[in-house]
């Protein structure tokens, strides 16, 4: 008798269960942070006392205790489990004591309020069991940041109150003296630092009003980034100026945010919302939040669980090659591993149905925003609606209702909307969103109805139509401020698919006919490349020039999905619902992405999965 090692040159390998695709582990187990209950603080304060050092240890000092106790000098040190009462500050201080240091055995105190007042400068340096006075601010004050968990001997104070106005004041310390630097772009009070030196830190929030500027400091100058996604002051504050944390602020919140060091992204809450308490962190993935108001003891750590996509490799998760046979001895069967086909899956309904309406972010964080609501009255929408991967959240409307618009940008909180139709103007109009509001920004420099692709700050807007010359192959290119000009699309057309970021971009179908072409462009020009397996404009697209998915579209079936590998598309599984011109999560990818709204109108979202491979059962008989 023949073996199957003698036909097929190696033995058959025995397995006790399947390997796990890696985009299923990860959807198992999801990398994401959490807030966690720590010992509490001995005394409960608030009213923005002072805390320096790491999440693991860290060190608390200042701040006032109500009712009629006052400011205090009170100082306590965390070693990773609990506190412990140590020596007092020489001066007790409250409102907004700024604070500074690597650790629970090496700080800096600096500013603050007297119990019989007023602000002050006094500056003390700690040093593992004592504190010593110092040289003072150059600016006395209260509420002022700090590059948190920047060493004591070299750390930036920036910001705050001075009794009669906020300031913009940014003060550099050298280990023995003050010395002014440049100032904030915004003065306020009570915002949050983060920053582990002094060449390079952030200063987050503020108020009065509440405000969501967040600006970056590179060791001479501060500028302006992205901003917050909840306005708010008196917040808890760790990391460094590329990797950091807040969470909650006035009135007692418990939003929690995180920086990547670009963009601010909502996550999970505190335990306990409060306001003016202090904070610690040397990395925004590992902080520790203690105090606040109203006289909390309360210390919760946030900290970080699940597979972490950036680190771990696939291969952890399967010793799979496409094409593998083996036996399953658990279940008794052979099997067989295949690539990845993918599938639609149903998803949280839009609050609004919708079609033509612009659109961003990917399959855990997008928004569909504008379009048209027909039969429904008004047509034109302005509403915005936000997903985080299992429901619509609706938000701040656009300024300009319209439908057939372009859109671009890479989540929920970043997006840009330009062009559209609203009877009987055909619009230029660009709206770029920061996460709670929309701004007008430079026009296109040709109205018109038109699809587009990239990022809120760097995207592509190319075809469409106008009135007068009708269909037009203009391809525009938006820098964050304005429009320009660039090489057209070699075909005219409106009702396009796109996909790709703005110099690797990909543009196929569209009305009327050829609609199945298929252009591709390098950053300069379009070049036409491998045309969908069939013609079907009003299709949507997510993805990259060398892998992207079309699906929906007209005419029927108007379900089909393709999925395109950098020189061909392969027809794969169809959507649950056939439609066209709906919104897609257009920064996601050929794996991953969602489908909303849509004509025949309709609030349906589907989720496209692809795995990295699956597997089957081989029938033996």
């Amino acid at each position: 008798m023949s073996e199957y090692k003698g036909i097929k040159g190696f033995q058959v390998q025995t397995r006790t269960e399947d390997p796990t695709p890696y985009a299923q582990a990860l959807a198992d187990n999801p990398y994401a942070g959490t807030w966690a209950s720590g010992a509490n603080l001995n005394t409960g304060r608030g009213d923005s006392w002072a805390g320096a050092g790491t999440q693991t240890s860290a060190l608390g000092f200042g701040g006032f205790v109500p009712p009629g106790a006052g400011n205090k000098a009170l100082t306590e040190q965390w070693d990773g489990s609990s506190w412990t009462e140590v020596n007092d500050l020489n001066t007790a201080r409250g409102s907004g004591i700024g604070g500074a240091g690597s650790s629970s055995t090496v700080a800096l105190a600096f500013g603050g309020y007297q119990n019989s007042g007023p602000y002050i400068a006094v500056t003390e340096s700690w040093n593992g069991s004592s504190w010593t006075e110092v040289n003072d601010l150059n600016t006395a004050r209260g509420y002022v940041a700090s590059s948190q968990a920047a060493p004591y001997t070299a750390c930036l104070a920036f910001g705050g109150y001075t009794g009669t106005a906020n300031t913009a004041d940014t003060e550099q310390w050298d280990g023995t003296s003050w010395t002014e630097v440049n100032n904030l772009n915004t003065a306020r009070r009570k915002q949050r630092g983060a920053g582990t030196s002094s060449t390079a830190a952030l200063a987050i929030g503020g108020t009065p009003p509440d405000v969501a500027i967040t600006e970056s400091w590179n060791g001479s100058t501060w500028t302006e980034v992205g901003d917050l996604n909840t306005a708010r002051g008196s917040m808890f504050s760790g990391g460094t100026s590329t990797s950091a944390q807040i969470a909650g602020g006035e009135p007692a919140k418990a939003v929690s945010e995180s920086w990547n060091g670009s963009a601010w992204t909502e996550v999970n809450n505190l335990g306990t919302g409060r306001a003016g308490g202090a904070s610690s962190g040397s990395t925004g993935l590992a902080t520790l939040a203690f105090g606040g108001d109203p006289n909390s003891q309360a210390t919760e750590l946030w900290s970080f669980s699940g597979i972490d996509p950036s680190t771990t490799p696939a291969a952890a998760y399967a010793d799979a090659i496409t094409g593998d046979f083996y036996y399953n001895s658990t279940t008794g069967q052979f099997k067989n591993i295949f690539v990845g086909v993918g599938s639609w899956a149903s998803g949280g309904a839009l609050n609004t149905a919708r079609f033509t309406q612009g659109h961003s972010g990917t399959q855990t964080s997008a928004l569909m925003f504008a379009g048209d609501k027909h039969p429904a009255s008004p047509r034109l929408s302005n509403d915005v609606e936000s997903y985080d991967g299992t429901s619509y959240t609706e938000t701040t409307e656009v300024n300009t209702a319209r439908q057939s618009v372009g859109s671009s940008g890479e989540s929920s909180t970043a997006a840009l909307l330009f062009g559209g139709y609203a009877s009987p103007n055909y619009l230029a109009i660009t709206e770029i969103w920061n996460g709670s509001s929309w701004t007008e920004v430079g026009d296109l420099n040709t109205s018109r109805q038109t699809k587009g692709t990239g990022t809120s700050t760097a995207a592509l807007a190319f075809g469409g139509d106008n009135p007068s010359p009708g269909l037009l192959a203009v391809t525009e290119s938006w820098n964050g401020s304005a429009w320009t000009e660039v090489n057209d699309l070699n075909t005219a057309r409106l009702e396009v698919g796109a996909a790709g970021p703005y110099t690797a971009a990909l543009c196929f179908g569209g009305a009327p006919g050829p609609g199945a072409l298929t252009e591709d462009w390098d950053g300069s020009s379009w070049t036409e490349v491998g045309d969908l397996t069939s013609a079907h404009p009003a299709c949507i697209g997510a993805g990259t020039s060398t892998a992207a998915l079309a699906f929906g579209g007209a005419p029927s079936p108007g379900a089909q999905t393709e999925d395109w590998d950098g020189s061909s598309w392969t027809e794969v599984g169809d959507l649950g619902t056939a439609r066209k011109n709906g919104g897609s999560g257009q920064a996601g990818t050929s794996a991953s992405t969602v489908y909303s709204g849509g004509s025949p109108i309709t609030s349906a979202t589907e989720e496209w999965t692809k795995p990295d491979f699956e597997t089957k059962t081989v029938t033996t008989s």
